[in-house]
């Protein structure tokens, strides 16, 4: 009897391979070597930057800009949102909106910035600018002081003082006597012009009935015009004005002065019957302590 051999399907070979390098078998795949599974790196807390997970921006458009300023350089980065603008974009197609918005951060940055460097400048200065010391305060005389006492401290000041400064003192001591309306007829009669005065005397009796009546109140525009005779005769006491002789140039200041009603009242109160009363007219100036004085406080402002 014949051995059965198994049927097998023709199997279909290329022409230009031969048919004994033909295997009528499943192919093996290759066997690929498992590799370990690399532990998984450790989430970073939200917020923290490292090398391996730096921190997720969620989704911003950053924006560097970087200024040149007196003061030193500055870089400025703002965020915007990618998805998610501002006013939606069928409205605002161009994204003014989120670049006014840009535009306004970066304003409020640079203001708060400028504030801060305008502090840390001023203070510096501030902290460089060395206290100026403080006069030391002098000893007031006390009420109790003896005349030998006073005298004393007086003469010892006299030694520690220059001729300036004793004459700064001088000046300052003027000045403290004086009222406003004495300081505008100084003022007048610095440019070194005289002023008509005129006194009154009686005849009967020879006494003086209005004194140093001037019209320089009127030049100097005195808030109390009734109170010339009185500022003139106290700045005569300083020695700060002097008289002089009449000023035939000022011969029409000389008439209104005598229809000023003060002086029309004290001819009048001073002329008995055919006695009329005696007027001596004279000229009112600044004397050299006056000029000085003058000179000294205005080039002193």
């Amino acid at each position: 009897m014949r051995e059965q051999i198994p049927h097998h399907d023709p199997v279909q070979v290329p022409v230009d391979v031969p048919p004994a390098h033909v295997i009528d078998s499943e192919p093996e795949s290759p066997e690929i070597p498992e590799l370990p599974e690399p532990d998984e790196p450790a989430q970073p807390s939200e917020g923290v930057v490292t090398d391996k997970a730096p921190v997720k921006r969620n989704g911003f458009n950053r924006r560097g800009f970087r200024f040149s300023t007196p003061l030193g350089d500055i870089a400025i980065a703002v965020r915007t949102p990618k998805q998610q603008p501002v006013v939606p974009k069928w409205f605002d197609p161009l994204g003014l909106t989120d670049r006014a918005v840009d535009a306004a951060k970066t304003g409020l940055k640079l203001a708060a910035w400028g504030e801060e460097q305008v502090v840390t400048y001023v203070k510096n200065r501030l902290d460089a600018v060395e206290p100026t010391p403080r006069p030391l305060p002098q000893p007031e005389a006390s009420p109790h002081d003896s005349l030998h006492t006073k005298l004393g401290r007086l003469l010892d000041r006299a030694l520690d003082q220059s001729t300036a400064g004793s004459q700064q003192e001088l000046y300052h001591r003027l000045l403290d006597q004086l009222v406003a309306d004495e300081a505008r007829i100084i003022g007048a009669l610095s440019d070194g012009t005289s002023s008509p005065l005129v006194n009154i005397y009686s005849r009967s009796r020879n006494q003086v009935v209005l004194q140093n009546a001037c019209l320089i109140g009127r030049t100097a525009n005195v808030a109390l015009p009734h109170m010339v005779p009185q500022y003139v005769d106290h700045l005569l006491s300083l020695g700060l004005v002097e008289t002089g002789p009449e000023d035939p140039s000022k011969k029409s200041d000389y008439e209104v002065l005598m229809a000023e009603p003060m002086v029309l009242k004290a001819v009048k109160g001073a002329s008995k019957g055919p006695l009329i009363a005696r007027t001596e007219k004279l000229s009112l100036s600044l004397s050299t302590l006056g000029m000085g004085l003058w000179a000294a406080a205005v080039a002193d402002g």
